[in-house]
């Protein structure tokens, strides 16, 4: 039998068995920097959960067999340790570090990602990258190193107007992508698996089956996938020698769906201009790879994502999903362990 009782504050304990248990809700981050703002909109919101902050072991080990709720950072081992666990909200928007693990796969809990709070600083990452590789900023920066005042010549340069752009992960980050790119003057195609009659900021929207048809005429790839069993290695060289001389790739979403060395050979044989690249396979990057001496390389260390908002959009997000979970509906984004995302 399972009785709540009331308690000062709004809070409640549960009375199962003899035992009177109260109900957890984790915050995943060092005690010492818990937002006390934030413990108050949870606390409005779902006034029958005790808020714990805490990281390790030794700070949630008390409150790990009565937790329904984590969010934010928290070990994989911690979370496999919370029986009563209901829901975790992810910190991020990829969530194949739990995945991976066949215990999370067989686990019951829901899992919601981070995804919607990245598109505005990954959108501006993306054109970064792009326009470091389109006006060859990346000679003008050697150039500066060795005290040189030059101009790049043109033969290194391209234009994006006219230019068509194929986006692979036409969520959030891309139909914001899409959106700049337009305006820019480029031409956008979208390979999605569901909704091809919704065009929204896409030019054209193709079966996701059918993308590599779309290689051999894309000027610039954008690729913002998940990392699942089907997208894994999923850039080889097939793919890499569909694409023309003059074209692009761009990655942002997890390195390990691109075949790094079939990418480098085909950027060393030309047989694609260049590839900017937020993510890589391995990361880090070993010290002797090709990779950090390619002119036509741009690359960045896996911060596209990164903003100081970070915490403001997630903390929003995470509320918006607390209170639809508090009502009996389902949190945005939920995983699909299947389907790795």
């Amino acid at each position: 039998m399972k009785i709540a009782l009331s308690l000062s504050g709004g809070r409640a304990i549960f009375y199962t068995q003899g035992v009177y248990r109260m109900k957890y809700l984790i915050y995943g981050t060092d005690p010492a920097k818990a937002d006390d703002q934030l413990i108050d909109k949870i606390r409005s919101i779902a006034p029958g959960y005790e808020v714990v902050c805490g990281k390790t072991e030794k700070e949630l080990s008390p409150y790990l067999a009565d937790a329904e709720i984590a969010f934010r950072e928290v070990d994989t081992e911690l979370l496999l340790r919370m029986p009563a666990l209901k829901w975790f909200q992810a910190w991020t928007a990829g969530v194949d570090h739990l995945l991976e693990d066949p215990r999370i796969m067989k686990s019951s809990f829901q899992i919601s990602t981070a995804s919607g709070i990245h598109p505005v600083a990954m959108t501006e990452h993306i054109f970064a990258l792009l326009l470091t590789l389109s006006r060859g900023l990346q000679y003008s920066q050697d150039f500066r190193g060795q005290h040189k005042w030059k101009k790049v010549p043109s033969l290194r340069l391209f234009e994006l107007e006219g230019k068509t752009m194929l986006i692979l992960g036409a969520g959030a980050i891309g139909r914001r992508s899409a959106t700049i790119a337009r305006a820019f003057g480029m031409r956008v195609i979208a390979a999605k698996r569901r909704h091809l009659d919704r065009l929204g900021p896409f030019d054209e929207v193709v079966p996701w089956e059918g993308f590599r048809e779309y290689l051999k005429t894309a000027d610039v790839v954008l690729n913002i996938l998940p990392l699942t069993p089907e997208t894994e290695g999923l850039f080889g060289p097939g793919e890499f020698s569909l694409m023309h001389p003059e074209s692009v790739f761009i990655n942002v979403g997890r390195g390990k769906t691109v075949d790094t060395d079939a990418l480098l050979e085909a950027l060393e044989k030309g047989s694609i201009a260049g590839a900017c690249l937020d993510v890589i396979d391995p990361e880090p990057l070993g010290n002797d790879s090709p990779a950090w001496k390619m002119d036509n390389l741009i690359l960045t260390g896996h911060y596209a994502g990164v903003t100081p908002r970070y915490e403001e959009r997630g903390n929003a997000l995470f509320l918006s999903n607390l209170e639809l979970y508090i009502n009996g509906k389902e949190p945005a984004n939920l995983v699909d362990r299947e389907r790795g995302y």
